[in-house]
């Protein structure tokens, strides 16, 4: 499973943004908050992450720290 992603914000979305580590691009999902204080598109940005699997699909949750993440399991 995928904790971390640290790479460059390639561009933003309504509810994710790009992240490119080493010329992989992906998409990871933010809440509204999360995305108010990552920097600019081009900019360098670690993100937490949460990997969700599930028959049709797989999804990654972004956060700026471990705690938020750790809450988001809770709530899941």
């Amino acid at each position: 499973m995928i904790g971390k992603l640290k790479g460059t914000l390639e561009s933003y979305g309504e509810d994710f943004v790009i992240v490119d580590v080493h010329g992989v691009g992906y998409v990871v999902y933010c809440s509204a908050r999360t995305l108010q204080v990552l920097p600019a598109a081009g900019e360098p940005a670690a993100l937490a992450i949460e990997t969700y699997v599930r028959e049709d699909q797989i999804r990654l949750f972004g956060f700026t720290s471990d705690l938020e993440r750790e809450w988001f399991r809770l709530l899941q």
